[in-house]
């Protein structure tokens, strides 16, 4: 499984991030909600799902999703320790592969997300739901980053979210036995992985920045050109280069910047596009030349 989490810093970012999940599915498709700690839940939930009226289903779902923000709210105005631009909440998302939607049913995936919320926080709030992108099944969960009712700060730091992800891959393992969603969390993932967010811009006709990117670099290295002269495609696609020990090795974006590796140009990729492209250019001048000869004929 992939496990990745964003923070939540304000209560309208709260508020969008519940609307989505519950908005994402039809109810006869939500496979299951967890609610820890969040009060008339279920009740919600209960009324929503027996509803045909579209109009008091919209309804119902708007006071669904104020009922569980202002239930997150009321638990982070107990917070202990006051902070600027302190984190509401995270959202976290666990992902599978699709080749294990079939070992996946919501029975399963409601012992995932309750096995998570206790490894992750176990007296935190939580909400999840599961959606399905057609076979891509993922897990979203709203996870408070105080304690219930105590208002102590829940954070955990880069190598104890680690942990909690090796503990979960190993329980899986163990437990359900999935054989296509594995990941060794002890290592950086060298091939590039889509992530949710992108996949929902894609949804929605859109690509995220990194994919902005790759499309200038699959135009840049599949032009057939010397090696010397790439560099100055770069300029030409609008890409900015950086370097690192006098070798370039990646390009900026507008708040970060990416690496070619991460971005799927590995030395040999680079060398594969340039093979394409020289084969694409062979084949178009015997094409030119076959038509040149047909004319020929023809006179």
């Amino acid at each position: 499984m992939i496990i990745k989490s964003k923070s939540i810093k304000s209560r309208k970012a709260l508020e969008n991030t519940i609307r989505y999940i519950l908005i994402k599915n039809k109810p006869e498709d939500v496979g299951f909600t967890l609610n820890r700690y969040i009060k008339h839940a279920r009740k919600f939930e209960k009324i929503h799902k027996d509803l045909t009226d579209e109009r008091k289903r919209s309804l119902i779902l708007s006071e669904r999703i104020k009922s569980i923000v202002f239930a997150f709210e009321s638990n982070e105005a107990k917070r202990l320790v006051k902070r600027k631009n302190a984190n509401r909440a995270y959202h976290e998302i666990i992902s599978f592969h699709r080749e294990d939607t079939k070992h996946l049913s919501k029975k399963v995936l409601m012992r995932i997300a309750r096995k998570y919320a206790k490894e992750r926080a176990p007296k935190a709030m939580v909400f999840s739901s599961m959606h399905s992108d057609k076979d891509h099944l993922h897990i979203h969960n709203v996870i408070s980053a105080v304690e219930f009712a105590t208002g102590k700060p829940i954070r955990l730091t880069r190598k104890e979210f680690k942990e909690v992800k090796t503990r979960m891959e190993a329980w899986q393992d163990r437990e359900i036995g999935l054989e296509h969603s594995k990941v060794n969390h002890s290592k950086k993932k060298e091939q590039m992985l889509q992530t949710d967010i992108e996949r929902e811009l894609n949804l929605r006709g859109k690509r995220s920045e990194r994919q902005e990117l790759q499309m200038k670099l699959i135009e840049v290295f599949s032009k057939q050109r010397r090696e010397q002269v790439h560099y100055s495609e770069f300029e030409k696609a609008g890409l900015k280069l950086y370097t690192r020990d006098g070798k370039i090795v990646g390009v900026h974006g507008l708040r970060r910047r990416y690496r070619l590796k991460t971005l799927g140009f590995s030395p040999e990729r680079i060398a594969m596009e340039q093979t394409k492209a020289h084969e694409r250019l062979q084949n178009l001048n015997q094409q030119k030349n076959l038509e040149d000869r047909d004319q020929d004929l023809e006179l």
